[in-house]
């Protein structure tokens, strides 16, 4: 190591020191703890104090900041405003909202540009280490300690300014963490965050040597243009090459949210320790370097050429799939727009009138004057790279630049928001649907969510291919428990927000429960119940026996008379410790419905205060596992992995490509069951915690059941014995039609109408793939054959085959898929444009009483639900009271009974309309069984008559009977595993449909799991 590098070391030691947050010296100063938000639309800003990156104290101070405004510009708190409205501006108010609109804009501009705080955001890599590190908060004339993590406490170090004060939003900061609340609503705030900020700060952590390097390749040598095919050439390039991939795999480029940060910047520059490039050059080179490897492979070849690199066949290849490169490809598809991220523009809004002329020609206050491109769907199912410490944020990052979907939190008692009101009711008018944010919510109802909302939007788009969702990887998987975004709070502060704003949903009672005594006499043919209060703590509640009555009266028979108020059964001594329970017995059933609602702590724990809410968290936060028709992103085409040779992590095939392909509009790879739309009003998600399923309700047919089963390709290689069931037997002549086009899914690289060329590439293939030693050892031939028909056909076959398993049907077919065995069943959906593999299990015995009975249970927890958002929001509106007077307030009431009695007729609307679909799908049920049966009856006739005989008729009918009978129970009482996609040679583009026509195969309704 030369002395300049040991020197650049000892300098990079230095500024990375940071003080810790259990330092000796800050034993006496408190931790800092937030005020609450007041304002639904209020968020905090980091004002960081001026210092060098060689200090290890980092200063800083938080103020609040309102958007509140019409324009959606962060100003000064209204409290610290330098205007106020005075009482007599305050009646002029409302006949300023009278004048025309343009007037009320500018004048409100004009406020908000005086008391606009002008701001950026950090974007940072919040990782996994805990938070060792201290910046110290001022607040109100006192100095306070926040506990931060080394990224963070590196990056305000690097961005502090020498002599004057930094404006910054920053998400661990700024927003209290440990409040969920909160959380949720700054979480529907951040695009306008991000949008607002004059220049957002990519921090990709400390600086290094190949950093610098990287970043000064990019600086001075690769935006040169004129020399870039000369540097793409010339081996003495590949260690810069190399440094430039390495700066590519930092890990904010594997951030889930950098997607929306990046998307959302005006502007926005890249920081690596004390070096800095602007974000439209570093995404030019990316997108150099992508497209240059991606057409060509050119720079991977030139590695091969330095003695350094050449052990590394493809040293750059996937490099397009990795999150810097889809990252820099979403910039530039999320929105269309006049300007994004990467162009300089004319620069910031100044005057009214330039704001005036931008708003009156494209309808949009946007400063970057976009529109949202991409589904939630394509977002979600295509960033399946960048990772996320809350699997959550899966769903929730992308909210904010999707078109079809918009974030959503919902308000408390203390903040309310007009948006969600407006949001909520009027949803099917809005083209950005409002999906909610909640953190609190269970990953798998999360997850559900999101399924069922893909489906809905794609229902109306293109309704053949909305179930595709189910065959897209793209759920992250959780790690049990609540989310990481909800703190765990002491006991006082959990019985403090429970008190706070609590009385508006439900009032104390005014009484107590009191204790009585119960007598029952006679009054003729009647029993009249006395009850007295009593301080007797042991008193019995007294009933009369049946000694005491005339039986002749009742038949002789009391119990019939009483019927379910047997005294037997339902009464019994009062407990001292309960005396609330009026000394009734619960009715028979009631601890099965309790085992449900009611959380029971694990034996040998105490029931303090404590211990009680901490086991009430344990059991409210468990949660089921993922169904197998939620995606895992596990099942990905591409990972971040160790490579043979590489002392860095690359790119890699990790699964074969999804069948489905990306979303993309007007286009689909398949058609297999034709012009099939989804039947919504089938459709139905039913989540049973306590049996442990999540199930969906979806229509369809078995086209087939798996016959033959060979063992799944390992590595992209094809195995003798797929050779063998594909019926090719001498290699020296071309493959078998059907088994080349199984190997590339009848599809070439583009999704379109395979080559004709690929049966004699297949041919080489086998035939210099080492076919001898048991299977085409096809990475070698992409590696080391010089021939790229070949090497592309390869490609193809990877893509189609990695992980899947070749099969055979009862009926001769050849098919592809992940998770197969013999047996399974080989189904068309009715909405998903490709088959896909389902295997079938019997229910245990019991098991639909229970599902029905925790069915119930589930639409009361729904109702309760709903209830407690019905309480609230009159408790809501009961807070407001005071700002209308009588008059106003008739109003608002004649208004709210019209709107209740159009909703009224809506929802009569859609019990009908809920309850006609379960008559359909009962109806549906049973005409497939009853086709089913007609159509075995029919081919057992003919084939009875063929043998003679009326009596064989009638016996073959007799039997044929049982058989449909017990058909019938046997579907009632299955469900199926959902186990992902497969290609069935063949079948592909419609053909299912004739033959399901002309063998009379019935729909089914297919629970899934």
């Amino acid at each position: 190591m030369t002395e300049s590098e040991n020197s650049a070391r000892r300098e990079r030691v230095l500024r990375s020191e940071l003080q810790y947050f259990n330092d000796p010296d800050l034993a006496n100063m408190e931790e800092f703890v937030y005020d609450k938000l007041p304002a639904a639309k209020r968020v905090r800003l980091l004002q960081l104090r001026s210092g060098t990156t060689h200090g290890p104290e980092i200063f800083c101070e938080l103020i609040e900041a309102d958007y509140d405004n019409s324009f959606h510009i962060l100003t000064r708190r209204r409290g610290e405003q330098e205007r106020k409205l005075t009482p007599g501006e305050e009646e002029e108010e409302e006949k300023r909202k009278q004048k025309e609109e343009d007037a009320r804009l500018e004048e409100e501009w004009n406020l908000v540009k005086a008391n606009e705080i002008k701001y950026e955001a950090l974007s940072w890599c919040w990782g996994i280490d805990p938070p060792l590190y201290t910046v110290k908060i001022e607040k109100g004339g006192r100095t306070y300690k926040k506990s931060v993590r080394k990224e963070l406490a590196l990056a305000l170090k690097y961005l502090r300014l020498p002599n004057q004060t930094r404006t910054l939003w920053i998400d661990a900061i700024c927003i209290n963490q440990e409040d969920p609340e909160e959380r949720n609503r700054q979480v529907q705030m951040m695009s306008r965050i991000y949008t607002r900020s004059k220049e957002v700060c990519i921090w990709l952590g400390p600086d290094d040597d190949q950093s610098k390097l990287a970043i000064d390749f990019i600086h001075g040598e690769i935006m040169e243009l004129k020399n870039f095919d000369m540097i793409c050439s010339d081996k003495r390039y590949t260690g810069k090459w190399q440094a430039l991939m390495v700066l590519m795999q930092r890990d904010w480029f594997s951030r889930r949210w950098v997607v929306q940060e990046i998307a959302l910047a005006s502007k926005a520059k890249v920081y690596c320790g004390p070096d800095s490039i602007p974000w439209k050059e570093f995404a030019v080179a990316v997108e150099l370097f992508v497209e240059v490897e991606t057409a060509t492979h050119r720079l991977s070849e030139v590695m091969q050429k330095d003695e350094k690199y050449q052990h590394v066949p493809a040293y750059f290849e996937y490099v397009s799939e990795l999150g810097a490169s889809l990252l820099v490809q979403a910039t530039g598809k999320v929105f269309r727009a006049q300007r994004t991220p990467l162009d300089d523009g004319p620069g910031e809004i100044q005057t009214f009138k330039e704001l005036l002329k931008i708003t009156r020609s494209v309808n949009t206050i946007d400063p970057l004057d976009r529109r949202s491109l991409l589904s939630l769907e394509y977002l979600v199912s295509t960033m399946f790279i960048f990772k996320a410490t809350e699997p959550r944020d899966a769903i929730y990052s992308l909210l904010a630049v999707a078109r079809d979907a918009a974030p959503l939190a919902k308000p408390t008692l203390e903040n309310q928001d007009k948006s969600f009101l407006i949001m909520s009711l009027f949803d099917q008018f809005l083209d950005e649907k409002p999906f909610m944010v909640d953190y609190s919510r269970p990953y798998s109802d999360v997850c559900r969510d999101f399924v069922e909302f893909v489906i809905r939007c794609k229902a109306k788009l293109d309704p053949v291919q909305a179930l595709d969702i189910l065959c897209r990887p793209w759920a992250l998987e959780s790690q049990g428990g609540a989310s990481i975004r909800l703190a765990q709070k002491s006991t006082a502060h959990s019985n403090r927000e429970k008190k706070e704003g609590q009385w508006l949903i439900k009032r104390d009672r005014l009484k107590p429960w009191k204790k009585r005594r119960g007598t029952v006499r006679k009054d003729g043919t009647k029993f009249i119940y006395d009850w007295e209060d009593t301080k007797d703590a042991k008193t019995k509640i007294l009933v009369p026996q049946e000694d005491d009555f005339d039986k002749g009266d009742f038949g002789g028979d009391i119990e019939k008379y009483w019927g379910d108020l047997d005294p037997k059964k339902n009464w019994k001594e009062i407990n001292r410790n309960k005396v609330y329970e009026d000394g009734w017995k619960l009715p028979g059933g009631f601890d099965k419905v309790m085992e449900h609602l009611e959380v029971k702590p694990p034996k040998g724990e105490n029931d303090d205060a404590n211990g009680a809410w901490k086991r009430q968290q344990k059991y409210e936060t468990k949660d089921i596992t993922l169904p197998n028709w939620i995606a895992r992103a596990l099942n990905a085409p591409f990972s971040l992995y160790q490579h043979p040779g590489m002392h860095i992590l690359k790119t890699g095939r990790a699964n074969a490509d999804p069948l489905v392909g990306q979303p993309q509009d007007g286009h689909r790879n398949y058609s297999a069951a034709k012009t099939k739309e989804i039947e919504l009003k089938f459709l139905k998600f039913r989540k049973r915690p306590k049996l442990g399923h999540y199930s969906i309700y979806v229509t369809g047919f078995v086209l087939d059941t798996v016959d033959e089963v060979r063992d799944a390709s390992q590595g992209g290689n094809i195995p003798k014995s797929w050779l063998d069931l594909g019926e090719w037997v001498d290699y020296k002549q071309d493959p078998p039609d059907r088994l080349w086009r199984t190997l590339v899914a009848d599809r070439g690289r583009d999704n379109r109408n395979p080559p004709y060329y690929y049966a004699r590439a297949c041919k080489e293939s086998v035939h210099k793939g080492g076919i001898t030693s048991g299977r085409v050892n096809t990475t070698a031939l992409i590696n080391n054959e010089r021939n790229s028909i070949v090497a592309e056909f390869c490609r193809r076959v990877h893509a189609v085959i990695w992980n899947r398993s070749l099969f055979r049907t009862e009926s001769g077919k050849l098919g592809l898929a992940s998770k197969v065995q013999k047996g399974d069943k080989v189904c068309i959906l009715y909405g998903c444009t490709v088959p896909v593999i389902l295997r079938q299990y019997d229910k245990k015995p019991g098991a639909i009483e229970a599902e029905s009975f925790e069915d119930q249970i589930e639409a009361l927890k729904s109702c309760y639900v709903k209830m407690v958002d019905r309480r609230e929001r009159k408790a809501r509106a009961l807070g407001k009271m005071k700002d209308y007077d009588q008059e106003e307030w008739e109003e608002l009431r004649a208004a709210k009974d019209k709107a209740n009695r159009v909703l009224y007729v809506e929802r009569c609307a859609k019990e009908a309309a809920g309850a006609a679909g379960e008559v359909e799908r009962t109806k549906l049920e049973a005409e497939g069984l009853m086709q089913e049966e007609t159509q075995e009856a029919d081919y057992a006739e003919q084939e009875a008559e063929k043998v003679g005989g009326k009596a064989a008729i009638a016996k073959q009918k007799t039997e044929d009977k049982q058989k449909a009978e017990e058909s019938r129970q046997r579907k009632v009482k299955v469900f199926y595993e959902f186990n992902g996609e497969a290609y069935i040679h063949g079948m592909m583009d419609g053909e299912a449909l004739p033959e399901k026509f002309y063998k009379r195969i019935p729909d089914r309704v297919f629970e899934l799991r």
